[in-house]
C-alpha cells in the first residue's frame, strides 16, 4: 500500500482540564470543565496530515477496550487509515491528563499503556507491506519500535522527520536515522544543553544538532518563530500573531503540516511557513484534533 506520509506514534485518550490557574502543590481548586478527547502525538499528527489533504496511515497500538475502539473510529472518521493499528491484550489504551490554564499553556502527565507494546518485529512486518515518501515519527512509543521504523524507512529512501517529543522520551540513537529533527525549546535544551532564548542561541543549537549527523534541523522558538538550518545556512520564519487559547497539540499540528507541505514544495523554509500558519490557527481555538485546520483554511490565511 502506498501513502504520502506514514506516521508511527502514540494514540491516547486525553483528559483535558480547563482551569483558571494551576493549583499550588497540595491545593484543591474548581476548574471550568473536564473533557475526554482523542489525542496522542502520533494520532494528532496523522489527523493533521489527513486534514491537510494527504494520504496517510497511522502505525500504533491501543488497548482492547472501549477507549481503543473510540479512538480507532475517530481516526477513521478523520480520513486516517487505521489498518496497521494493533489492539493490545496486555495493556490498556494510553491516557494523558492535560491541565490548560487561562493563558492557553498546558502541562501534561500520563502513561504509555499500549503505546509501549509496539515491537521491532511488528515495525518490520508493517513496513514490508507499505511505502511512503515521508516517515513522521515521535518518541512516545517503545525505543525499539522507533529505531526499527526509522531504519526500515531509511532503507526505503523515505525522508525521515523526527519530532523529538516528549523530552522524557528522547534517546540519542534515534538521531542517527533522522533526515530532519524539529525540537522545541525544551527539547533542544535536553538534547544540546543550550537554552534557546533568541536567534543566536537557536543557531548554536542547530549547529550542534547538525554535528550529531542530522542533515536538516528546525528549532522551534515558540512565539519567536522557527529557525531552519540546512546546508550550513539558517533562516528564521516568524510565528503568526494570534491569541493563544489552547496549545495542546500545536506541535503535532506543526509536524503534520510540515510533512504535508514539504511533499508539495521540497523546500523546508516554505514548509515551515505553511506549518507555522497551521499551528497558529490551531492554538487560536480550543479543543484537540477537531481544532486542527483544513487545507483551505491555511491557504486562505496565506493569501491574505
Amino acid at each position: 500500500m502506498n501513502y504520502d506520509v506514514v506516521v508511527v506514534g502514540s494514540i491516547n485518550m486525553d483528559v483535558i482540564v480547563d482551569t483558571p490557574k494551576y493549583p499550588a502543590y497540595g491545593e484543591t481548586i474548581f476548574c471550568n470543565s473536564v473533557a475526554m478527547t482523542p489525542g496522542g502525538k502520533g494520532a494528532n499528527q496523522a489527523v493533521a496530515v489527513a486534514n491537510l489533504g494527504k494520504k496517510t496511515c497511522l502505525v500504533g497500538a491501543v488497548g482492547n477496550d472501549s477507549a481503543g475502539t473510540q479512538l480507532i473510529n475517530n481516526l477513521q472518521s478523520k480520513g486516517v487509515d487505521t489498518a496497521h493499528i494493533i489492539r493490545s491484550e496486555e495493556s490498556g489504551t494510553n491516557t494523558f491528563v492535560a491541565m490548560v490554564d487561562s493563558t492557553g499553556e498546558n502541562t501534561m502527565v500520563g502513561t504509555k499503556g499500549a503505546n509501549d507494546s509496539l515491537s521491532k518485529e511488528y515495525m518490520e512486518e508493517v513496513f514490508n507491506k507499505i511505502n511512503a515518501k515521508i516517515l513522521l515519527i515521535q518518541m512516545e512509543t517503545s525505543p525499539e519500535s522507533i529505531i526499527a521504523a526509522m531504519k526500515v524507512a531509511k532503507e526505503r529512501n523515505m525522508y525521515v522527520i523526527l519530532d523529538p517529543a516528549p523530552a522524557d522520551g528522547i534517546f540519542d540513537e534515534a538521531f542517527k536515522y533522522a533526515d530532519l529533527v524539529t525540537p522545541n525549546k525544551q527539547e533542544t535544551q535536553r538534547i544540546t544543553g543550550i537554552d534557546v532564548t533568541d536567534e543566536i542561541s537557536a543557531l548554536e543549537a542547530a549547529k550542534k544538532l547538525n554535528e550529531l549527523g542530522i542533515p536538516d534541523v528546525i528549532v522551534k522558538m515558540g512565539e519567536n518563530g522557527s529557525l531552519v538550518y540546512q546546508n550550513g545556512k539558517s533562516t528564521v520564519v516568524d510565528a503568526i500573531k494570534v491569541k493563544a487559547v489552547d496549545t495542546v497539540g500545536a506541535g503535532d499540528c506543526f509536524a503534520g503540516a510540515l510533512a504535508n507541505s514539504y511533499l508539495d514544495t521540497n523546500d523546508l523554509v516554505e514548509a515551515v511557513k505553511f506549518a507555522s500558519v497551521a499551528a497558529g490557527i490551531k492554538v487560536s481555538r480550543s479543543g484537540g484534533q477537531d481544532s486542527i485546520p483544513t487545507l483551505s483554511e491555511v491557504q486562505e490565511y496565506l493569501v491574505k
